[in-house]
């Protein structure tokens, strides 16, 4: 068995975790090693992948371009949300990456409970206006938990419309996304947006710490939601050079994460995962393959590939895959630290383009997004 706060090894009769002193029970080993290791590399140690947009600074010029991280543990995203951490005039008060352990979870309904709790427990100095766009979005769009407590006001009603237009698309969607919040992102990554699709809350009272609560996220930085003169200069920036699709707006990026948020559900469609909420010994391994599936773009390259096929099809072209991915934008063929293509980086531009130009966006993005929708309702 393998402690669910640190992830080291506990012998079969201890109580404590001789690692981080964590108080475990007397372990039943119901789990194999091998399940263990594989939820913990993917959910606690890793702190789970996180595709991101990054602002960044090229030979010497402002580009700004969609961007992953290459999942090792020293690369993803951190949050510092101490009471001792110096705050930034741009920061939030909200913390995102609460766990508990030692919880009594018996079924979804107590893990949506759990999460709620831990985001109302929040809102106590928020803003009425705030908390009254925050409870819309919970209740029109099926997202658990929703913290925008610094927001300003009419940038945080626009945002909802972002979720209005997707939503209406696509209503199969509703009820996976568990929460849209504000994050101090370390500054060291310095992101727009992230979509975290598995993030270990809550393990169980249980011997075994099963069912463990999945939360799945938006995460939103604060140097960029909280300042939207920087937040429009990055996105204008990026739009007019390529880097983004044409006409992106300060609301946009939230579309590109849930691009990649319908990919990642297309995915679960694709290998009969219904649910992440709850995690036990039943579907662990399936969230693995979920999980590295994700990682290693597999299943996105395969609908591209579809998608290309589909457009080959119908159109005379010399252009390569690879070529006619990169009509979308120059991210849409982005590449990670170790030069491989982040193929969900494609999805999500394609479908960022067709959020924003509808008909007139690129014919790349349009059949892509096309094999989205399919996958999604299959």
């Amino acid at each position: 068995m393998f402690c669910p706060k640190c992830g080291d090894i506990i012998e079969k009769d201890e109580i404590y975790c001789n690692q981080c002193g964590n108080y475990v029970g007397n372990i039943v080993n119901e789990s194999s090693p091998k399940k263990n290791t594989k939820l913990f590399y993917i959910g606690i140690i890793l702190g789970v992948v996180i595709l991101a947009i990054f602002f960044s600074v090229l030979n010497r010029s402002n580009d700004y371009y969609f961007s992953s991280d290459d999942y090792d543990n020293n690369d993803i995203i951190h949050t510092d949300n101490s009471a001792n951490s110096s705050k930034s005039k741009y920061s939030t008060i909200i913390i995102s990456d609460n766990t508990y352990e030692g919880v009594k979870v018996k079924n979804k309904t107590d893990a949506y409970e759990l999460i709620e709790k831990d985001s109302v427990s929040q809102k106590d100095n928020c803003p009425k206006e705030i908390l009254e766009i925050e409870n819309e979005i919970i209740e029109q769009y099926g997202i658990t938990a929703v913290n925008l407590c610094e927001m300003d006001i009419d940038f945080a009603k626009e945002l909802v419309n972002v979720f209005k237009k997707i939503y209406t698309e696509y209503p199969s969607v509703r009820g996976y996304l568990t929460n849209l919040t504000l994050v101090n992102a370390n500054l060291s990554n310095n992101y727009i947006a992230a979509f975290m699709p598995v993030f270990h809350f809550a393990s169980n009272s249980s011997s075994t710490t099963y069912p463990w609560v999945i939360k799945t996220q938006v995460l939103l930085n604060t140097s960029y939601f909280l300042n939207t003169k920087r937040l429009e200069s990055s996105v204008q920036d990026g739009s007019s050079s390529g880097h983004f699709p044409p006409n992106a707006t300060i609301y946009s990026p939230v579309a590109h994460e849930l691009g990649h948020y319908l990919s990642f559900l297309a995915m679960m469609n694709h290998y009969n995962m219904t649910s992440i909420l709850l995690i036990d010994n039943t579907n662990v391994d399936k969230l693995y393959n979920v999980y590295d599936d994700f990682g290693k773009g597999t299943f996105s390259l395969q609908m591209i590939e579809e998608a290309y096929a589909n457009y080959k099809k119908d159109n005379k072209t010399t252009l390569s895959i690879d070529e006619w991915r990169a009509t979308i934008s120059s991210y849409a063929v982005t590449k990670d630290n170790s030069g491989n293509y982040i193929y969900d980086e494609t999805i999500a531009e394609a479908f960022h383009d067709v959020y924003l130009n509808g008909d007139e966006a690129e014919d790349a993005s349009k059949y892509v997004v096309s094999v989205l929708k399919e996958k999604l309702e299959s």
